[in-house]
């Protein structure tokens, strides 16, 4: 038993109203026997609520994370069934938190309504200027989705949502870090996650979206630099990246997973039930059980769950005798063979040993 529980659920599988062109999920569901679970029925939702509610010890917190595919094609109704069932069983013993990532595309009045009422956190995915963002992220038509997006992000805070802005760093975005940082500030957006693009599982010849990790080093350093100007000037963004980084050289652990160098379980629910340690790595051969007919105790002890966390990824060579390892550990399992990909560089190794005097300053002032 434990006093704080989250997990990942996956509503409307891998379902989604765009087409985004590096979808890193579109790839793991194509690797799967079935791509696509449909959309979670309210009974799979009550059994998946009443397993967290089994697995913590009062006084204690549930996290309840949605994500896709584009989990808002699940439907409204699915959402406020979900909460109300959620807030009923839990009868006011332990603190619920939501969260949400989504393309934004159909957010209206009544979603901002909904998401205000229950205190979500919304991520919402935008890459960038107009240009850059809908040549990435067309819709299902091939049409371009900024516009909406963006009309939908101000209606989030219009209502007072919390939310922030999710971009992946392709090698397109990379060869323009002054405009990404300027895009933010210019868009008064406060808090913000950069992640690098995935390579499909498996890929090892170059795509036309992937970094090179010269590319991404160099992304990182030069946005770096503009955020730390902005933040001695007093204009301060919130970029999970440095914030986390900034954590760890004052001595505490990162919130954000991978920053440590090691896999921890996660629970990742598909709209079946179906349950998997990584959003990474919803494969078949990673499910460990079904939430609807297994404890999270059995999921977690089970030979997938267990064979996943053995399986990691070697380290990069470079990180036997790298000065900086405590800050990333080697990374995520995920993009270990990316940093790996040119001998002798690391581009972590490059970035941090780079800002790594101005963090200890960053770690002052936030």
């Amino acid at each position: 038993m434990t006093r704080y529980l989250s997990t990942l659920i996956k509503p409307a599988s891998s379902l989604c109203n765009m087409r985004c062109k590096y979808c890193f999920y579109a790839d793991v569901s194509e690797n799967r026997m079935i791509p696509s679970y449909g959309i979670m029925s309210a009974e799979t939702s009550e059994q998946l609520i009443g397993r967290f509610f089994e697995g913590i010890t009062p006084p204690g917190e549930i996290t309840f994370a949605f994500q896709g595919g584009e989990p808002t094609l699940a439907g409204l109704a699915y959402f406020e069934h979900f909460t109300a069932y959620a807030e009923k069983v839990n009868a006011g013993r332990f603190s619920l938190h939501y969260a949400i990532q989504t393309n934004g595309l159909i957010l209206n009045e009544d979603w901002c309504r909904f998401f205000k009422k229950y205190h979500f956190l919304v991520g919402v995915s935008l890459d960038g200027d107009e240009s850059l963002h809908d040549f990435c992220r067309p819709d299902a038509g091939r049409q371009g989705t900024f516009a909406r997006i963006r009309k939908n992000i101000r209606l989030l805070e219009r209502y007072g949502v919390d939310y922030n802005i999710l971009s992946v760093i392709t090698k397109q975005m990379a060869k323009h870090p002054a405009a990404q940082f300027r895009f933010y500030e210019r868009n008064q957006f406060q808090f913000v996650q950069l992640i690098p693009c995935l390579k499909p599982l498996g890929e090892e010849k170059a795509g036309p979206f992937d970094l090179t990790p010269r590319l991404y080093a160099g992304f990182l350093k030069q946005f770096f630099s503009l955020w730390y100007e902005a933040l001695v000037q007093g204009r301060y963004i919130s970029v999970r990246q440095f914030d986390n980084i900034a954590r760890m050289m004052a001595g505490f652990p990162p919130e954000q997973c991978g920053m440590l160098g090691f896999c921890s379980p996660q629970f990742v629910i598909e709209a079946d039930g179906g349950v998997y340690p990584c959003d990474f790595y919803v494969l078949d051969k990673y499910r460990g059980g079904n939430i609807k007919t297994d404890s999270l105790e059995s999921i977690s002890a089970s030979e997938p769950f267990q064979r996943f966390l053995k399986e990691q990824e070697p380290l990069p060579p470079l990180c036997s005798t790298c000065p900086v390892r405590r800050l990333c550990g080697g990374g995520c399992r995920r993009y270990r063979s990316f940093y790996a990909e040119e001998a002798g560089y690391c581009p972590q190794q490059d970035f941090l040993l780079a800002t790594g005097s101005r963090f200890s300053e960053v770690a002052r002032r936030i």
